[in-house]
């Protein structure tokens, strides 16, 4: 027993784990291009294994510094060198297990109080007796690997078993009919960084890209780009200066920022 917890930690296992570690990144390097930054993150960055991997390798550092006595013999470049490891390898774990990670837009001159989570959750509610239970379960769903969720929840005298039955990657919004009772609803496409992007946004909700915020309500809210619809017909209102330009006739003009609502021009530019 005592040789193979030795084996696990000398130095020809530091090599090895160096190597997994490196085959493991760049591994993930194509699994993101191809399957996106979730599907990394699930099947190789949170994945347990990763996680032994590094502390594996960081345990085979400690040992290595103690076997070769690298602080007695004043090897201090090589000293510092395994240092550094350790001290990468705990940053990481705390990052992990004690950091988060997300966005929070700050425009200048403004302040918010909103931060965009980069973790993913299932959000649902149950409603029972009148009453509402709202829960929000952490998840990672990729379009890679397995995305099983299964829970059972106590409910009064209920007990509700919540199952994800599919996961669809990456689905687009689509318009698919026209009815005479229907809710009016916007086509956006705004510039993003893969290009083109296009969003579908119903009257009554607000539509948050990764740039902006517009708001489709008969309620203002500041800092949005806020588009009301009264009278059959569109308006608009913007926290910044916007230019206008009607792609049909190349006409530009100026919207200036937080003033009274104008007229939504359909098929232009806004810059």
């Amino acid at each position: 027993m005592k040789k193979f917890i030795s084996s696990l930690f000398n130095t020809r296992a530091a090599g090895l784990y160096f190597v997994l570690f490196a085959a493991a990144i760049g591994t993930a390097t194509f699994i993101e291009n191809d399957f996106g930054t979730s599907a990394a993150q699930k099947v190789i960055f949170k994945a347990w294994w990763f996680e032994l991997l590094l502390i594996l390798f960081g345990i085979t550092i400690l040992v290595n510094i103690q076997k070769y006595r690298m602080i007695q013999q004043k090897k201090w470049a090589v000293f510092l060198f395994h240092v550094a490891i350790i001290i990468i390898i705990i940053g990481a774990g705390v990052t992990r297990y004690f950091g988060f990670e997300g966005v929070m837009h700050i425009r200048e001159n403004t302040a918010s109080n909103s931060f965009l989570s980069a973790d993913t959750y299932l959000n649902f509610d149950v409603i029972s007796e009148g009453n509402t239970y709202s829960f929000s379960e952490p998840v990672l769903f990729a379009s890679l690997g397995s995305n099983d969720f299964e829970e059972s929840y106590q409910i009064g005298q209920h007990l509700v078993k919540v199952e994800v039955k599919d996961f669809l990657p990456n689905p687009e919004k689509q318009v698919i009919s026209e009815s005479i009772d229907g809710q009016p609803i916007l086509k956006i496409v705004v510039a993003g960084t893969s290009g083109r992007e296009e969003y579908y946004l119903e009257e009554g909700k607000t539509l948050r890209t990764p740039n902006l915020l517009f708001n489709f309500t008969e309620q203002p809210l500041s800092g949005a780009i806020n588009i009301s619809y009264q009278d059959d017909v569109l308006n608009i209102q913007a926290p910044r200066d916007l230019t206008r330009m009607v792609m049909a006739t190349q006409e530009k003009d100026t919207l200036f920022a937080n003033g009274a609502f104008q007229p939504l021009e359909l098929r232009s530019l806004y810059s």
